[in-house]
C-alpha cells in the first residue's frame, strides 16, 4: 500500500465505520456495537495485511530496549480507570455481558495498538516525532466519538476523550522509547477492563458527570 494512502487510510476507516455503526443501531439496537467493533477490527487487520509491513509484527511484539521508566509509565496509564470497574463490578453480573467484556479487552488492544501506535507511527517516521505521534493520537481519539460514541454517552463525553487523549500519547512516546507495543497493549488490556468498556457501549456505565 501506498505510503501516502496510508497515512489516509485513518479517514477511510473512520468514515466508514461511523456509517456501519449507524446501520448496526437502527437494525440491533445497542448491541450493534458488536457487528460494528467486528468491521473495525477487520478493517485495521486489513490495512495492516494491505500495507506490506506484516514482518513488522515481530519487531512490534518484542522485547523492550532499555527505557524501564517509560515501560512503567505505559503501565500506570492503565491503572487511571480501574476505580471505575472496582465501584460498577455489579454491571458484569449478566454472564454474557462479563464474556463480551473479557473477550473484547484481549482482543482489542491488539488490533488498536498494531495500527494506531505501531502501523501509523512507523508510516508518518519521516515526519517530526511530535508531529506523527500528534496525527495518530488525534485520529485514535476522533474514532471514539464518530464511531463509538454512537453506542454510548461515555464515548462523546469531552473529560473520556481528553483522559484518552492522554493515554494515546503516553503509548505513543513507550512505542518510541522501547521499540516495542509489548507494554502498550498491556496497559490497553487494563484499560479496556477498567473503563468498562462493553458496559459503556450498552449504556449501562454513563460518567456520573453526564447524568
Amino acid at each position: 500500500m501506498n505510503r501516502r494512502y496510508l497515512i489516509l487510510s485513518p479517514l477511510v476507516i473512520i468514515a466508514v465505520c461511523h456509517v456501519a455503526a449507524r446501520i448496526a443501531r437502527q437494525a440491533l439496537g445497542p448491541w450493534g456495537w458488536a457487528p460494528a467493533v467486528v468491521l473495525y477490527w477487520g478493517l485495521l487487520g486489513a490495512t495492516i495485511a494491505m500495507s506490506g509491513r506484516t514482518g513488522a509484527l515481530r519487531r512490534w511484539t518484542a522485547p523492550a530496549r532499555s527505557a524501564r521508566g517509560w515501560t512503567a509509565l505505559a503501565l500506570l496509564v492503565g491503572l487511571i480507570p480501574l476505580p471505575i470497574l472496582a465501584q460498577n463490578l455489579h454491571l458484569l453480573a449478566d454472564p454474557v455481558i462479563l464474556a463480551a467484556w473479557l473477550l473484547f479487552a484481549l482482543i482489542n488492544p491488539w488490533f488498536e495498538e498494531f495500527y494506531w501506535r505501531g502501523l501509523l507511527l512507523d508510516a508518518t517516521a519521516r515526519w517530526p516525532a511530535w508531529a506523527g505521534t500528534a496525527y495518530s493520537t488525534a485520529l485514535f481519539v476522533a474514532f471514539h466519538p464518530a464511531v463509538a460514541g454512537v453506542f454510548s454517552a461515555a464515548n462523546r463525553d469531552p473529560v473520556a476523550l481528553a483522559a484518552l487523549g492522554l493515554m494515546g500519547l503516553a503509548w505513543a512516546a513507550a512505542y518510541r522509547r522501547t521499540g516495542t507495543l509489548r507494554w502498550a497493549v498491556a496497559s490497553h488490556v487494563l484499560v479496556d477492563l477498567g473503563n468498562l468498556a462493553v458496559p459503556v457501549f450498552l449504556n449501562l456505565y454513563v460518567p456520573p458527570h453526564l447524568g
